[in-house]
C-alpha cells in the first residue's frame, strides 16, 4: 500500500473517531463513562492525524544523500 493512501486512512479513521467522540459529548454529556469514553476517542484521533502528518512529512521528505 502506498504512503498517500495510508495518509487518507489515517485521516479517515481521526475524523471518524473525533465525530464519534463529540457526538458521545453531545448526547451522553452526563454520564461520567461516556464522557471518559468521549476523551479516549478524541486522544484516538489525535494520535491518527499525527501519525498521517508524520507519515505525509515522510513521503515528501527530501532524499538525503551522503555521497557527496
Amino acid at each position: 500500500m502506498k504512503r498517500i493512501e495510508n495518509v487518507v486512512l489515517l485521516k479517515t479513521i481521526g475524523s471518524a473517531e473525533l465525530i464519534a467522540a463529540l457526538a458521545m459529548f453531545y448526547f451522553f454529556y452526563t454520564d461520567v463513562p461516556a464522557l471518559i469514553g468521549g476523551f479516549i476517542l478524541l486522544g484516538l484521533s489525535a494520535n491518527s492525524f499525527y501519525q498521517a502528518h508524520k507519515c505525509y512529512q515522510r513521503q515528501y521528505a527530501p532524499k538525503q544523500n551522503d555521497h557527496t
